[in-house]
């Protein structure tokens, strides 16, 4: 179902299929996106026509006059009333909210193009939905578009929010060497944003595949914390005393994650890139993607 609810939502369907732990939730799909846009398709057109590539500040502009119009613009009403319903079906008020890409595993990636909205009170759901949407159209991602030279569409992921004790990434070939015999795991303490965005330097975990014990163990030094603040409704980063150089994935956790991973590749038949997340002494799997390899085309 990935040309229906996108890359992210359609893999980690699979995976909740199987067994494994994924944040529970529900899709916006490609079909309600397109009609949703079609509402504003002529005025789109005309604000992109004869748009600069090369200029930033004319992506820019452009992109908040098209974010304008789709912020003011009503959803219809069936799509409302689902969202509405699926939301009373979730367990937490606050959920994140993440666009997904409806093209196969290989095909183009947006990974950090379109904007991904966490801690959102349900509520809210309506206008960050529309923002996902908007942000389709941001200079990153408008510029990405058109060189693609192919349309593509997105639908909206929408999962109950998880505040994770650690959280980082898993490869299933070592990701530097192409080595395809190794799990290499990245933790830190909070969000894992604090991994993947370089803010720290994460807690590092070689595995053989063979053996599945830890080989290298390498403690970085995790000077800040990101975590959601109730107070402020935002995201901040906590400095982080001792705590920084303690490990943040316990050796027991790190073999679980590891058979884990490896399940999953066993799974999709290919090397694979994991976003987890740890809460309450247990793994959730966020995201899975493809890795490209020298010698294998995924």
């Amino acid at each position: 179902m990935v040309r229906s609810v996108g890359r992210k939502a359609a893999y980690l369907g699979e995976l909740t299929r199987q067994g494994i732990r994924v944040p529970w939730g529900f899709v916006i799909t490609r079909s309600a996106f397109r009609r949703f846009m079609e509402l504003n398709k002529d005025k789109i057109s005309e604000i992109l026509r004869g748009v600069d590539l090369d200029d930033p500040r004319d992506l820019s502009k452009r992109y908040e006059t098209i974010r304008d119009i789709v912020l003011q613009t009503e959803l219809p009403l069936d799509i409302s009333l689902e969202i509405e319903h699926f939301s009373r079906e979730l367990s937490t008020d606050l959920v994140a909210v993440r666009p997904t890409i409806t093209s196969d595993i290989s095909g183009p990636s947006f990974a950090g193009r379109i904007d991904t909205f966490l801690y959102v009170n349900k509520v809210d759901l309506p206008l960050y939905i529309k923002q996902a949407w908007a942000s389709f159209f941001n200079p990153k991602s408008l510029v990405y578009t058109i060189s693609q030279g192919s349309p593509v569409e997105i639908a909206v992921l929408v999962q109950e929010m998880i505040d994770p004790e650690s959280a980082g990434t898993v490869f299933t070939i070592h990701p530097i060497t192409g080595n395809p015999n190794w799990v290499i795991i990245e933790s830190s303490w909070g969000l894992g944003q604090a991994v993947t965005r370089g803010l720290v330097t994460p807690d590092r975990f070689e595995l053989p595949k063979r053996d599945r014990v830890i080989a290298q163990k390498s403690l970085g030094n995790k000077h800040v914390m990101l975590k959601f603040d109730r107070k402020t409704g935002g995201i901040r980063e906590i400095p982080l005393g001792s705590k920084a150089l303690e490990q943040s994935l316990s050796d027991d956790k790190v073999i679980e994650l590891t058979n884990l991973a490896l399940r999953i590749e066993q799974f999709f038949g290919k090397h694979v890139n994991l976003e987890w997340a740890l809460q309450d002494k247990k793994l959730y799997i966020l995201e899975v993607r493809g890795v490209k390899t020298l010698w294998e085309e995924i």
